[in-house]
């Protein structure tokens, strides 16, 4: 079976969900953008629960890396999968902390263990909710990001999951939905 693909406009963070993801970085600091609304929708209680699953991993995490943790103080939603988009470890300067298609490919794929395991253990219908990863600070071109998306998410997975993508904007919305709906 596919993914069903679903797509809306607004604020991911008002969505009913197993999973809402949060582009975030490989530091999971919770900054700017969708971090900074993950922040302030879930609570302080995020951040600490994040630096926690960063410290049990040793620090550090890959660009394209996905960690899961609780929503917090969030009822919306059961679990934030926090994906590595920017780099920020140290060293790394300028250009070389943004995203490229590899990083959002390989993310997706991490995503998708998650979603895999929990079908296996849950035995139910799972619901994630995403934005354009990569698309803010990391300068993705929003076109060849929706593309990829729409590559991945029509692919047969062993399990029944739907997938909400969100474009903040009117305008995000409608690319989306024009380029999706080409793929289906």
């Amino acid at each position: 079976m596919a993914y069903k693909i679903t797509i809306k406009q607004g604020n991911l963070l008002n969505e009913k969900a197993d999973f809402i993801v949060n582009p975030s970085n490989t530091r999971l600091l919770l900054g700017s953008g969708v971090s900074m609304a993950f922040k302030r929708h879930c609570g302080i209680a995020l951040q600490k629960e994040m630096d926690t699953v960063l410290e049990s991993l040793g620090g550090y995490l890959e660009q394209g890396d996905v960690v899961a943790t609780s929503c917090a103080e969030a009822t919306n939603c059961k679990y934030a999968l926090h994906v590595a988009v920017m780099n920020y470890n140290p060293g790394v300067r300028y250009a070389e902390k943004n995203p490229n298609l590899e990083t959002i490919e390989k993310a997706l794929y991490n995503i998708e263990k998650y979603l895999s395991d929990y079908a296996k253990h849950e035995n139910k219908s799972i619901k994630i909710a995403l934005p354009l990863m990569g698309c803010g600070v990391g300068g993705l071109d929003k076109k060849a990001v929706i593309k990829l998306y729409g590559s991945f998410f029509s692919r047969d997975v062993t399990f029944d999951c739907e997938v909400v993508i969100y474009g903040y904007s009117n305008e995000d919305y409608r690319l989306i939905s024009q380029i999706i709906s080409s793929k289906q």
